[in-house]
């Protein structure tokens, strides 16, 4: 008889750790594109930021419908990353 309490005690306690272990696994999975993101945007600001404000340096002073689309894509990129 005791063995068989501490054998469902055992279970119980498998069951309620594996539910949260899912709830965890199934948080971490939520967020893993955000911080994928951020990690990607962080690592593009400090290794390409300078270059894309030289780059955009010579388009500051034109209205966005004289600039490429790829140009009003680093002027967009730029102004996400300064805020």
């Amino acid at each position: 008889a005791l063995v068989a309490n501490r054998a469902s005690a055992i279970e119980a306690n498998e069951l309620e750790n594996s539910a949260f272990v899912a709830e965890l696994k199934r948080k971490s999975d939520e967020k893993r594109e955000e911080r994928k993101q951020e990690r990607l945007d962080n690592y593009n600001k400090k290794n390409f930021g300078d270059y894309l404000d030289w780059v955009a340096g010579n388009d500051a002073l034109k209205d966005d419908s004289q600039l490429s689309e790829n140009d009003r894509a680093i002027r967009a990129y730029l102004k996400s990353i300064k805020n």
